[in-house]
């Protein structure tokens, strides 16, 4: 466990996790300012930032300093924070509450407003050319209003080219790589790597307080219900800690068929691979020190619920309460290796408040499932085991 454990007494969780006290930061002279001439490779977005590779312009010297590094952007929504003020809640607010071995590592940087520009003319462009995501066009970069981004480290699997070579061993795991034409097919297509990367929001990971007492769904398979979708991971089965549950999610995790940059091993099956990864990700999710924090602070940082917090509850408690949501929020990032080992880091940490009319959207999902029948099962379905 982190040694920035959670304060025991009232008042001193609340300086830990008050967004409405965290402090300015106090020198940001150092920031540095990201070069004009650098290349942004569109990478992916989410609904409030677009994530960019960082590369030298052609015929320039590699940027060394951005060597496994990606670029977070945020968007030009009313109810985003701006990134200083987000990078602050961060540092205050945030990463005090987990290890830092579990978080993806943040800086701040200047970005000139000629680059946001520029890429908001290629968000355009890729738009018109049919290659942005239907339900993210039409939203840009923040202009005006913006002058950071966050550097922040880039989880994609490693080449093999850059991971360590595997130690020898008696029973002949390390053989030699494939060789020949199918290796060569997937040179063509980009670099060879042993790892997978892996991520997903564990959600709900503790049953919301407001549920009733005779409950049958935990929160985030009963708003899946409301919504009418598909089946996913049930994230109490996820954080149970007990081997064939956190099995069973896995199979919403990881992936059914090999990524096409994936290199086998000579008699090694896709099979046999993805038996390697099952079994190293559910140990770790089973032993990890993870899944029991995030438990933990979900317990502590919201006692009362949505319904009630957001009727009687104090200041102290809505308080408690962003930080609950924002950690209900997160991305868990998951680098696997074929030959062992599991790097996890926790990104997303972006505070969530009840401004937007986010209070009223809070607690009338809550009150629809407590109503509508969908935490305790008025309709035949599969139940969360508690």
């Amino acid at each position: 466990m982190s040694s920035a454990a959670l304060p025991s007494s009232p008042d001193s969780l609340a300086d830990a996790a008050s967004p409405v006290s965290v402090p300015p930061l106090e020198d940001l002279s150092s920031v540095p300012l990201l070069s004009e001439d650098l290349r942004l490779t569109y990478l992916a977005e989410g609904a409030a930032n677009i994530i960019y590779r960082l590369s030298a312009p052609p015929g320039a010297p590699p940027a060394d300093e951005y060597v496994n590094k990606l670029l977070r952007l945020r968007k030009a929504l009313p109810s985003a924070q701006p990134n200083l003020l987000a990078y602050s809640h961060l540092l205050h607010t945030f990463h005090p509450l987990f290890p830092s071995h579990l978080l993806v590592p943040t800086t701040l940087i200047r970005v000139p407003k000629s680059v946001i520009l520029r890429e908001n003319v290629n968000l355009l462009r890729m738009e018109n050319a049919g290659k942005r995501p239907a339900k993210r066009r039409g939203l840009y970069l923040e202009e005006e209003a913006e002058d950071y981004g966050f550097v922040i480290l880039d989880m994609s699997p490693r080449a093999i080219k850059d991971l360590p070579p595997t130690p020898p061993d008696t029973d002949d795991t390390a053989a030699p790589l494939l060789a020949g034409v199918i290796a060569e097919e997937f040179k063509s297509k980009g670099f060879l790597t042993r790892q997978i990367l892996v991520e997903f929001k564990p959600k709900w990971v503790v049953q919301s307080p407001s549920a009733p007492a005779n409950w049958r769904r935990c929160r985030t398979c009963a708003l899946r219900l409301q919504k009418h979708r598909k089946p996913s991971l049930c994230p109490l089965d996820l954080s149970s800690q007990e081997e064939p549950r956190v099995r069973n999610t896995l199979q919403h995790i990881l992936p059914s068929i090999p990524p096409k940059n994936l290199q086998l091993r000579h008699g090694e099956s896709w099979e046999d691979a993805r038996k390697a990864i099952e079994d190293q990700t559910a140990d770790f999710l089973v032993n990890s020190e993870l899944m029991p924090l995030l438990k933990r602070l979900q317990l502590e940082m919201d006692p009362l619920g949505p319904i009630k917090v957001a009727r009687e509850g104090s200041q102290y408690y809505r308080e408690r309460f962003f930080t609950a949501m924002t950690v209900r929020d997160l991305t868990i990032f998951l680098r696997i290796d074929l030959d062992g080992g599991v790097e996890a880091r926790i990104g997303d940490l972006d505070l969530k408040t009840g401004e937007a009319g986010k209070w009223d959207y809070w607690t009338n999902v809550e009150q629809t499932l407590v109503t509508g029948g969908h935490y305790t099962g008025t309709e035949e379905g599969v139940w969360c085991k508690p």
